[in-house]
């Protein structure tokens, strides 16, 4: 009821390995007398000043975890492996609403990896569906040079944003539309490309 209150979560299939990963790290087992099973412990977060009733369970997500795996998508997405980077940033985004925050700053944090996540994956999206998309009539052609032009208009890390625009400017010159790629070779060299790069697109 809370996700779908305050994050608008409506489909929860997605949820369930999360729910279920939460719930195992939010709990111990230990042996007792032989023979006997198990008894389990359910670790507390706020030990310290819990109190008998206060208790909140231990949370195994942390902000500066989801960073790192963010981090590791952005290296997928260097190395063009779109398809894995798309799956790794829907995973950071479905873990945040599970986060536990202490003070704004954190908060501030977590909406902007919901931000991010939610630009990379709009993005992804239309480039693996790009390549995709057969290629043979000029309509076609069309049709790919569309979506690539979408995907520079995606909110992304300047590295990034250098090889969607080289794509996008390559398309654009093979099919003789000077106009447009001269459009995205303006805003590639404004990013400060290395020297060769910025050679060839001028």
């Amino acid at each position: 009821q809370l996700l779908h209150d305050q994050v608008g979560v409506v489909a929860f299939g997605p949820y369930k390995p999360l729910f279920m990963q939460t719930l195992s790290r939010a709990r111990t087992a230990h042996q007792g007398l032989p023979s006997l099973p198990p008894l389990q412990g359910h670790p507390h977060r706020n030990w310290k000043d819990a109190g008998a009733r206060g208790g909140l369970p231990a949370v195994g997500v942390r902000l500066a975890e989801l960073i790192a795996r963010l981090q590791a998508c952005y290296q997928l997405t260097t190395a063009g492996k779109f398809e894995e980077a798309l799956e790794r940033f829907r995973s950071v985004l479905l873990s945040v609403p599970l986060l536990v925050v202490d003070n704004k700053q954190e908060i501030a944090e977590a909406q902007q990896l919901v931000g991010i996540c939610r630009e990379y994956m709009v993005g992804l999206s239309m480039e693996v569906e790009r390549k995709r998309l057969p290629k043979d009539t000029l309509e076609q052609q069309k049709r790919t040079c569309e979506m690539a032009a979408y995907f520079t208009h995606c909110s992304l890390q300047p590295v990034h944003m250098m090889l969607v625009l080289r794509t996008a400017l390559n398309l654009f010159f093979k099919l003789k539309n000077f106009k447009t790629a001269a459009t995205f070779a303006r805003r590639l060299i404004e990013l400060g490309p290395k020297p060769d790069v910025g050679q060839q697109v001028r």
